[in-house]
């Protein structure tokens, strides 16, 4: 399992590269609400979410998909860890049956 900093690199990556953001990745790390401080509009957001489910290779349930999620690099890596635990209960459950 991945921790919340790993994730967090990773996320970062995708926003990066995915949103072609002309922003470093310090003022991404410390950054209040992206959408308010890269202008990340909803096209952007959905650009973010699919590199975000090609990066960990999962589907993000629609009940995450909130305003919330996206308030900042921290919020989103929290709902990535949540998601892939709950991943990997499912499957650890499965290969148990």
């Amino acid at each position: 399992m991945s921790n919340i900093e790993t994730i967090k690199k990773r996320i970062l990556q995708v926003i990066i590269r995915d949103l072609e953001l002309n922003v470093n990745e310090d003022s991404i790390q410390v950054a209040g609400r992206l959408d308010e401080l890269f202008g990340m509009d909803s096209i952007a957001i959905i650009e973010l979410v699919i590199g975000i489910e090609k990066e960990f290779e999962i589907k993000i349930p629609p009940e995450h998909l909130t305003i919330e999620m996206f308030q900042n690099l921290g919020t989103i890596a929290e709902h990535m860890h949540t998601i892939m635990r709950s991943k990997e209960n499912k499957v650890a459950i499965e290969q148990d049956q």
